[in-house]
C-alpha cells in the first residue's frame, strides 16, 4: 500500500467500511459517501495537470479522491467530468453539489450531497492516520489552539482521542465545511470552536452553529462538521 506498507489490504478495507458507516450516520440524509485504499485510478488530463509536479504518493492521493468524487457525481446523475481545483485548493464542485475529500495514510474518502439553494450549509471531514501522526501534534498546538477552553470543549466529542489532534482535525473539517463561503486561506487560530449547549464557530466577528462529530477507529481519527 503506497505510503503505508505496514497496513494490510484487509485492514484498510475494514477501515474504509467503518469510515463510510460513520460518515453516513453523521451527514445529512442522501449524502453520497465512499472510501477506498489509495491507489492507481484514472483521472482526466485536466486533473493530472494539477499534480504534474507532485510526488508519486500525492498524485495517488489526488487520483483516488477524484475517482471517488466522480462516483458521487454519477450517483447524482451528473456527467463524468473533471473536478478542477479552486483558488483555496479545494475541489470545484458543480453548482448543485457540495462535498469534501480527505486522505491520510493508506485511505481516502469522499462525501458529496445535493445542495438545495434555499438551504445554505456545508459539510467537511478529516482523516488522520494515528500511526503516522501520534505524538506530533502537541508541539504544533500553538499554530491552531486558541486557548484551553477549546481543547476542553472538543474532548467531550471523543475522550479517547488526543485533544490536540482532535482539535486540529475538527478545525480542518470546519474549514472544509465553510469553503463555500470563504474567499481566502485562513489561519486556524482565526477560527474558534466553542462549546456551550452545542458547538459554535467564531470567525471574523460572526458566530455559526455547527454539528461536530469525532470517532477513533483502529487506525484513524475521523472528524466531521456540518455547518449552516
Amino acid at each position: 500500500m503506497p505510503g503505508s506498507p505496514d497496513i494490510a489490504t484487509g485492514d484498510v478495507a475494514r477501515e474504509a467500511a467503518e469510515v463510510e458507516r460513520l460518515l453516513r450516520g453523521w451527514f445529512p440524509r442522501g449524502t453520497f459517501v465512499k472510501a477506498a485504499p489509495i491507489g492507481q485510478h484514472p483521472i482526466h488530463p485536466q486533473e493530472a495537470a494539477l499534480m504534474a509536479n507532485a510526488v508519486e504518493h500525492r498524485r495517488l492521493e489526488f487520483a483516488t479522491g477524484r475517482w471517488l468524487a466522480r462516483e458521487g457525481l454519477r450517483h447524482f446523475g451528473l456527467p463524468d467530468a473533471p473536478i478542477p481545483m479552486q483558488r483555496l485548493r479545494n475541489p470545484l464542485w458543480p453548482t448543485s453539489i457540495l462535498g469534501a475529500i480527505s486522505h491520510d495514510g493508506a485511505l481516502c474518502a469522499a462525501a458529496l450531497f445535493h445542495n438545495e439553494p434555499q438551504v445554505e450549509r456545508g459539510i467537511g471531514f478529516d482523516l488522520i492516520s494515528l500511526a503516522q501522526r501520534a505524538g506530533r501534534m502537541e508541539e504544533l498546538a500553538p499554530m491552531f489552539v486558541v486557548d484551553a477552553a477549546e481543547l476542553a470543549g472538543v474532548v467531550m466529542l471523543n475522550p479517547a482521542a488526543d485533544p490536540n489532534m482532535l482539535l486540529f482535525s475538527l478545525k480542518e473539517s470546519v474549514i472544509k465545511a465553510m469553503t463555500f463561503r470563504l474567499d481566502r486561506f485562513i489561519d486556524m487560530r482565526e477560527l474558534e470552536i466553542r462549546h456551550t449547549d452545542g458547538f459554535d464557530i467564531h470567525f471574523e466577528g460572526s458566530v455559526t452553529r455547527a454539528e461536530l462529530f469525532a470517532a477513533v477507529t483502529d487506525q484513524y481519527l475521523l472528524t466531521a462538521a456540518v455547518v449552516r
